[in-house]
């Protein structure tokens, strides 16, 4: 399940960071603007390039990802962050992808994670 926190952050801008490992351990960043949360709880996030990650998944599907704001109260202090571990695949077909890319139409695939859990790091 997707915390109301986590959800919070989203819609504040923060960078995004994915680590994915194939051969070697590999991040991309992204923006935390471009994450759409699906009703069923899945990350869709846009790729216009993200060989690298694409590549990592085909080897290894688990996947890290980062969010955060300095906008939303943490722990101690404002600003808080997010460790989201899960399973990713990227789509280049199919009706995720086609509701990305009327947001993204740069786009040539979608990073779709199922997040297996979703932790508050500060």
């Amino acid at each position: 399940m997707i915390p109301e926190k986590f959800l919070e952050v989203l819609k504040h801008e923060g960078v995004v960071a994915i680590v994915s490992q194939g051969d070697t351990a590999h991040v991309v960043n992204s923006w935390n603007s471009y994450l759409t949360v699906t009703k069923d709880g899945h990350l869709l996030i846009p790729a216009g390039r993200m060989k690298q990650t694409e590549e990592n998944v085909k080897m290894n599907p688990q996947v890290l990802l980062t969010a955060g704001s300095r906008d939303i109260p943490g722990f101690h202090s404002m600003g808080t962050g997010f460790l989201v571990e899960g399973t990713a695949v990227f789509l280049d077909e199919g009706p995720d992808c086609e509701v990305t890319k009327e947001r993204f139409p740069w786009i040539r695939a979608v990073l779709k994670i199922t997040p297996l859990t979703v932790n508050q790091t500060l």
